[in-house]
């Protein structure tokens, strides 16, 4: 029998992500980057509020100060001239709202940074919020927020909660 004649179904290497996009992502990078759930939730509320960041990005990095750890993270960029950016400084420098698993957030715009003053995993339509409002008002802006609003926490932050003390412990990171 010639190899054009054989009819035995080849073996099955890798796997297909026909039918269910999300396992093999969910399965793969589950463990080296567990907040790519939160950051798809945050990057659907944007959507919802049709402020749609130039670029969205998850990973991980050296732990900051020239630490061994790692630090996971989120970050979010509406680059200079971007149509949402109403402060004229911010039209000139642009937005950076980020998440970082040893710090939690904050927002940027050239040399100004602030941090958040929302739960380190906050519902994302409270992330959006604030994005919008920085995006809006700048980031030193007096506008009184709800009182609950800070505390808001993602529906799923438990289960992140689980998977960043795992990670923590597993690549000898500081548990927070």
């Amino acid at each position: 029998m010639t190899a054009v004649e054989e009819t035995r179904p080849a073996a099955v290497a890798g796997k297909s992500i026909h039918g269910d996009p999300q396992s093999l992502v969910d399965t793969a990078t589950r463990a080296t980057l567990p907040q790519l759930r939160y950051g798809d939730a945050i990057d659907a509320a944007l959507a919802e509020m049709t402020l749609l960041p130039d670029t969205v990005e998850a990973g991980m990095r050296r732990e900051p100060g020239g630490g061994t750890g790692r630090e996971l993270f989120l970050r979010l960029e509406w680059l200079p001239g971007h149509d949402d950016l109403v402060p004229p400084a911010m039209q000139a420098d642009g937005l950076v709202v980020q998440w970082s698993h040893l710090a939690g957030w904050s927002a940027r715009t050239g040399g100004d940074l602030v941090v958040l003053d929302v739960a380190e995993l906050a519902d994302p339509a409270v992330i959006a919020e604030a994005a919008m409002h920085a995006a809006l008002c700048g980031l030193r802006c007096g506008c009184v927020k709800a009182p609950d609003a800070a505390v808001a926490r993602w529906g799923e932050a438990v289960y992140l909660d689980i998977a960043l003390v795992a990670y923590d412990e597993r690549t000898g990171g500081v548990v927070v």
